[in-house]
C-alpha cells in the first residue's frame, strides 16, 4: 500500500514539474517577445534620430557638442539594445531623453529649424515613437514580473531553480 501512495506521489510530482516546466517557457518567450518588440521600436526611434540629427547639423553649425550628445546617446541606445543589457539600456534611456529634449530645445531657436515642417514632422514622429517605445517598455516590464514572480514563488520557484530559469531585469 506504500509504494502505491509513493507511486501515485512521484506521478504528481513529475506531472508538476512538466506543467510548471511549460508554463515558465511560455513566460520566457512571452519575455523575449516583448523585448523582441521593444528592441525594434527603439531602432526605429534610433534611426529617425539619426535623421534629425542629420538635419539639425546641416543648421546648428554653432552647437557640435549638443549635436554629439545626442549622437552618442542613440549609439548608446542601439548598444545596449544589441546586448540586450537591461542596466546599460536605462542608462543610456535616460541620457537619450536628456540628450533629445537639449536638441530639440536648441533647435527651437533656430528659425529654420522652427518654421520647417520637415523638421515639425520629424520632431511628431519622434514623439510618436517614443509613446510607442514607452509602451513596449511596460509590455516588457509587464511579461517579466511575471516570470520573476514566477520564479520566486514556490512551488515554482523549485522548478525554475532546477530546470535553469532565472528572473530578468525590468526597466525603469
Amino acid at each position: 500500500m506504500a509504494w502505491i501512495l509513493v507511486a501515485a506521489f512521484a506521478v504528481l510530482a513529475v506531472a508538476a514539474v512538466v506543467v510548471i516546466r511549460r508554463g515558465l517557457l511560455r513566460l520566457e518567450r512571452e519575455v523575449r517577445e516583448a523585448w523582441e518588440t521593444l528592441a525594434t521600436q527603439l531602432g526605429k526611434r534610433e534611426e529617425l534620430m539619426s535623421r534629425v540629427i542629420e538635419l539639425c547639423g546641416r543648421l546648428m553649425h554653432e552647437e557640435p557638442e549638443t549635436l554629439e550628445r545626442a549622437r552618442m546617446a542613440t549609439l548608446a541606445v542601439l548598444a545596449a539594445t544589441s546586448r540586450a543589457d537591461i542596466s546599460a539600456l536605462a542608462a543610456a534611456e535616460e541620457q537619450h531623453r536628456a540628450a533629445t529634449g537639449e536638441l530639440f530645445a536648441v533647435a527651437s531657436g533656430y528659425p529654420q529649424l522652427a518654421t520647417s515642417t520637415a523638421f515639425a514632422a520629424l520632431a511628431a514622429r519622434t514623439d510618436e515613437l517614443d509613446a510607442r517605445v514607452a509602451a513596449r517598455r511596460e509590455q516588457y516590464n509587464a511579461a517579466a514580473s511575471v516570470l520573476n514572480l514566477r520564479c520566486a514563488a514556490f512551488p515554482h520557484r523549485l522548478a525554475a531553480r532546477s530546470l535553469g530559469f532565472r528572473p530578468v531585469g525590468l526597466l525603469p
